[in-house]
């Protein structure tokens, strides 16, 4: 299942099915907390012996586009190091001055996609998905593990994965996975490594994340490569799933890459190599 594939246009994800989703609960506002330690039921058991709720009805497609199909593609590894998880599926997420909330109403001031609470052992994550279609709702999941498995790994880990972006800045490459690192590595270009200090870790957990939000999305279903001066390289953005391969390989039935890519590969490389003089 799954895999990336390159393609020369700069192109979105693959749409998923869409729906609105309906509420089932009439309370307006409950504090994140109080919302995550409550009972719930029914609750459905999900890959990694996780588990979900949800406010909200959800056909069967959208269920599967939303939790399942993208619990699944999360790597044994990677679920093993976050541990026990339950997702509770809202329809919104006010941020005030008081804290987050769990709304059924569109909040009117600030919202988030996604929050999580340390609790009783395990995590709880909140999803708001009333404005999101069924892929976005899925991917968000992948981002908060993603999240959720950076504390998580160890320094050696990370060194790997900063030798990587290192060496991309020695190279001159300023393109990034995503529009987060894209930003933060932004403001780098052009000092000195003794000048990074701290905002050089900023960039490098904010691509870490990314990159890891990115392997498991390809996991997931197929993904065309984003190409341009504001992406990252093909030859490095594989560098980067291949570390994140070796670290946490992908389930049984689940690739990095289908044969697409190994032939745009292919042909890049021809093009790169001079042509060799003739023999006499």
């Amino acid at each position: 299942m799954g895999g990336y594939f390159a393609d020369n246009d700069d192109v979105s994800e693959l749409s998923r099915e869409r729906g609105t989703p309906r509420l089932v609960n009439t309370v307006q506002l409950i504090s994140v907390p109080d919302y995550a330690r409550a009972d719930r039921s029914p609750i459905s058991r999900l890959a990694h012996k996780w588990e979900m709720h949800s406010a909200i009805l959800l056909s069967p497609a959208e269920e599967r586009n939303m939790v399942r199909e993208p619990a699944q593609a999360v790597p044994d590894a990677i679920a093993d190091r976050i541990g026990p998880l339950r997702l509770l599926l809202v329809p919104y997420i006010a941020c005030t001055k008081d804290g987050d909330f769990v709304s059924f109403s569109k909040p009117e001031g600030d919202s988030h996609t996604s929050v999580w609470v340390d609790l009783d052992g395990g995590t709880r994550v909140v999803l708001a998905c009333r404005e999101l279609d069924a892929h976005d709702t899925g991917f968000e999941l992948l981002a908060c593990i993603a999240e959720l498995v950076r504390p998580r790994l160890t320094s050696g880990e990370i060194s790997q994965f900063q030798r990587l972006i290192e060496d991309e800045m020695r190279q001159g490459i300023t393109g990034e996975i995503d529009e987060e690192a894209g930003r933060a590595k932004q403001a780098l270009l052009g000092r000195s490594a003794r000048k990074r200090g701290s905002e050089f870790e900023t960039y490098r957990d904010v691509a870490l994340v990314e990159t890891i939000a990115e392997y498991m999305h390809g996991l997931w279903h197929d993904v065309q490569i984003r190409v341009g001066p504001e992406h990252l390289p093909l030859p490095q953005f594989r560098l980067r799933l291949d570390l994140l391969a070796r670290l946490f390989p992908p389930n049984e039935g689940y690739s990095v890459y289908d044969e697409a890519i190994e032939k745009t590969e292919e042909s890049v490389s021809d093009q790169e190599e001079p042509d060799k003089p003739e023999q006499g």
